[in-house]
């Protein structure tokens, strides 16, 4: 089966946070990006612009030499290494379980809205995502570890709770010990890369929707917060971005998501950018995304360079995902397969 926008529920937002349409999908496991090559129930995967295979429950899907991206409930990114497999036990956004076969995976939980849930099994472990954050399951040799968040795990050995800088082993009695954040490998990195990519097309989607007649009421600053939001497909990237209901927020790796109330100005980048509600412009970052004074002071993942999430002035994407170029640079032609 594959899923076209007409399988997404178009959703009506009234009052002051009126943003035109969101769309909000109906249910995980949603077959974003491949790379290389994947499969579903031994069946290759193939893509096309607009159309995305739905993992169905009780169905495999598993990576050769590739990588992959799965949309689970609004705002949560499964990103599959090379030689890895899932199966989808439940795709409800209120009960979502993805039980992890074989390989690596990491998961970036920007939002996990009020009533959803998402739990990753293993043998007899269950984890649940407790918080906002950045998590990683290996099972050679089976391990979780925490970047960034909290997780709770249950085993026949009892429970535990995991909080950022820990792992803990899924073979015997669960313990959390110390890892160190700073070393990284490509399926980090390209997770990476991936954020600040959606962080470029989220912005973008906001930006429209404001723009389509959406308006934006008072206090989303002052909170901070973010409203809980859903998918929005960007034609543009060929690709669904997350957009928050109001306020802003940011991704694990320190990059920005921006509401249609917390956008203001949006300009294609040769040489202009955008520019928060209080008129404060970007300025260049190591982070790679996007920020303005209301970012100011908001926390970030400790792995990246920078105070806050700014736009790089140069490619965001990168790799063979292609990206969004800042400093006069365009979106790659190859940025979505």
């Amino acid at each position: 089966m594959r899923l076209s926008l007409a399988g997404f529920v178009f959703t009506g937002l009234a009052a002051t946070s009126a943003f035109a349409q969101q769309v909000i999908s109906a249910h995980s496991g949603v077959i974003h990006l491949v790379e290389g090559k994947a499969y579903l129930n031994d069946k290759v995967v193939e893509t096309k612009f607009g159309q995305f295979p739905d993992i169905k429950i009780g169905q495999e899907f598993r990576t050769e030499q590739g990588r992959a991206e799965i949309l689970l409930t609004p705002g949560v990114f499964l990103r599959m290494g090379e030689n890895s497999s899932v199966k989808m036990v439940s795709n409800l956004l209120t009960d979502t379980r993805v039980e992890m076969l074989t390989g690596s995976a990491m998961i970036e939980a920007d939002e996990i809205s009020n009533g959803n849930s998402v739990q990753l099994l293993y043998k007899n472990n269950s984890m649940t995502l407790a918080k906002h954050g950045l998590y990683r399951l290996d099972l050679e040799p089976a391990r979780l570890r925490v970047y960034d968040g909290e997780v709770i795990v249950k085993a026949d050995s009892g429970q535990l709770t995991l909080k950022s800088g820990k792992e803990t082993s899924l073979s015997g009695v669960l313990m959390a010990a110390s890892f160190d954040k700073k070393v990284v490998d490509e399926l980090y990195n390209w997770s990476s890369r991936r954020a600040g990519y959606l962080s470029a097309a989220n912005a973008s989607s906001a930006m429209t929707i404001r723009n389509s007649g959406g308006s934006y009421g008072s206090g989303y600053y002052s909170s901070g917060l973010m409203g809980f939001g859903g998918w929005q497909f960007n034609p543009l990237f060929g690709m669904f971005t997350y957009v928050p209901l109001d306020g802003f927020g940011y991704s694990p790796f320190g990059f920005g998501w921006w509401s249609p109330a917390t956008i203001v100005y949006y300009v294609p980048p040769t040489g202009g950018g955008i520019i928060g509600r209080s008129g404060a412009p970007l300025a260049p970052n190591h982070g790679g995304s996007f920020a303005s004074s209301p970012f100011a002071g908001l926390p970030h993942n400790s792995n990246n360079v920078g105070a806050a999430p700014a736009m790089n002035g140069g490619a965001v994407g990168g790799g063979s995902t292609g990206g969004f170029a800042g400093g006069g640079g365009r979106v790659s032609a190859g940025a979505h397969r």
